[in-house]
């Protein structure tokens, strides 16, 4: 759970501010494409499905419980990895506080976007993906630290000796049937979770090796003429 401060890492040569900034902008521009997912109507990603279905389920806005579920994640991560949670990991919270707080503003900026049509709604779920995997590519470039999502994952995989690959998709699984669970209970149909989750959950994973590839081909040798 300790970020990565090899001195090969070709980020560190703009300083640790710059790659705190790298890492909110990743923040904001992932919120702005799960806002995007959100108006789309066709589901929005997995990390996002139990905080749209308890949003339409409640009074409590999406941003306020992607919080509340982002401190669950980093106190679980205590409870997996107890000594090897490294203090530095509490930072987690303030990610907690500006990833759910951003979400509510992108939510707030995007609100005129409304696709009457199938197509649209298809073009508009595209969108938000490309920028949702952006914004995590963003996250990881700085070697840093985890968002919550990612960090309860990496804690289990730890723990565990699974591959990160594997927990990744029976967490995002896993919280799509919590999703499912609560619409049908509270709410009385599906919410958050359509055929765009589906996509999403595989489509979001697939974009960011996309970048990563881009990035190791043509930015990493510009870095190191």
């Amino acid at each position: 759970m300790v970020a990565d401060k090899s001195s090969t890492d070709p980020t560190r040569r703009y300083g640790t501010p710059m790659r705190w900034v790298m890492f909110f902008a990743g923040v904001w521009i992932m919120t702005l494409g799960i806002a995007l997912t959100v108006h789309a109507d066709l589901g929005t990603t997995p990390i996002s499905t139990v905080p749209a279905a308890i949003a339409a389920a409640s009074p409590l806005s999406f941003g306020v419980i992607t919080i509340l579920m982002s401190f669950v994640f980093v106190l679980a991560q205590k409870l997996i990895l107890r000594r090897r949670f490294t203090t530095f990991q509490y930072w987690q919270f303030l990610v907690a506080f500006v990833f759910g707080g951003l979400c509510d503003v992108s939510l707030y900026l995007t609100d005129f976007i409304h696709p009457g049509h199938y197509l649209w709604q298809w073009v508009t779920m595209l969108i938000g993906v490309l920028l949702v995997s952006f914004g995590v590519f963003l996250q990881i470039l700085p070697r840093i630290l985890y968002s919550p999502g990612e960090g309860i994952v990496a804690a289990i995989t730890l723990a565990s000796g699974w591959r990160f690959g594997t927990v990744k998709q029976f967490f995002d699984w896993s919280l799509t049937l919590i999703a499912v669970a609560i619409g049908l209970i509270f709410v009385g149909e599906l919410s958050g979770v359509r055929e765009g989750t589906v996509f999403a959950a595989f489509a979001v994973g697939g974009m960011v090796k996309v970048y990563q590839r881009l990035y190791d081909t043509y930015l990493r040798r510009n870095l190191h003429p």
